[in-house]
């Protein structure tokens, strides 16, 4: 009984295809704009705060610091987490860094025998959301290293990814819900201008007894099948879309690829529509 009743609420709204059609293009559109707007938040987060959005360290140890001390404190960066990069120099390889930036034909070798370059290494870490402490700790521990002079880093690198980072996620939800009024506003003038053309049928029904689900059953389903054709128009316009510019900014010296949403995005996407969408049909069918 159920599914005959929702069979009959999409058959009654397909009586009415430009109807139909034009609800399931707005829902479309609706979603699709979204999706744009998903995707370049996901670029954001993906090329910048994950590839880009590192703090980087520079370690100087005293000039004459112990050979052997040092190498064990480069295998103990090897292990620090969220670590995605670390170069490391000895004074004599730091030496011919700075000849190559001068000039390839210096000749600093009267430098040799008394090289004033300290031992230095270079970390990267990724920033992770989830330990805004993390780089005050990690200046911390690598300055209370044994023999290590200096320790530098940019506090202004952490602080713009971390509010890009708080920036992406507060827009998401504001954006969620003006997505969901917009899809329940076209949804339920559908439904409700189904419902107003079907009254004196609803009445009679009502006169011989039916109980109100029986009624609203089939206008509920209608508008759930609108928003999942709808939302799943508009993800296929949107994969058209990223594959289309997929790789349109990855070139250097960007390297910004645009990856599709990931599959549970798309299938909550999709839910959520089609949840949005029969509730706004429950509401216009009480009217």
């Amino acid at each position: 009984m159920p599914g005959r009743l929702c069979w009959q609420g999409i058959r009654d709204l397909l009586r009415q295809p430009w109807s139909c059609l034009g609800t399931v293009a707005a829902v479309a559109v609706t979603v699709y704009l979204g999706g744009i707007f998903a995707l370049a938040l996901q670029a954001l987060d993906t090329e910048f705060l994950s590839d880009r959005g590192r703090i980087q360290f520079q370690v100087y140890w005293r000039v004459g610091a112990d050979p052997e001390l040092v190498g064990r404190q480069w295998d103990w960066m090897r292990t620090l987490p969220y670590l995605s990069d670390l170069r490391t120099f000895t004074p004599g390889q730091a030496l011919e860094v700075m000849r190559q930036s001068l000039n390839p034909k210096t000749d600093l070798g009267w430098l040799r025998g008394k090289n004033p370059l300290p031992y230095t290494a270079l970390l990267a870490f990724r920033l992770s959301p989830a330990d805004p402490d993390f780089a005050k700790a990690m200046l911390d521990r690598l300055e209370s290293m044994e023999g290590v002079d200096t320790v530098r880093f940019s506090p202004p690198q952490v602080e713009l990814a971390r509010t890009l980072g708080l920036l992406s996620r507060r827009v998401v939800w504001p954006l969620a819900a003006v997505l969901a009024f917009l899809v329940a506003l076209v949804v339920g003038n559908t439904v409700r201008l189904s419902f107003a053309r079907r009254r004196d049928e609803v009445e009679i029904m009502r006169l011989v007894g039916a109980n109100e689900w029986t009624i609203r059953l089939p206008l509920v389903s209608g508008a759930a099948f609108l928003g999942t054709v709808g939302s799943l128009a508009g993800l296929g316009l949107l994969r058209l879309t990223q594959s289309t510019l997929a790789d349109v900014l990855n070139v250097p010296p960007l390297w910004v690829h645009l990856p599709f949403l990931p599959l549970e995005t798309v299938i909550g996407g999709v839910v959520a529509a089609m949840l949005v969408a029969a509730g706004a049909g429950l509401l216009a069918a009480r009217g």
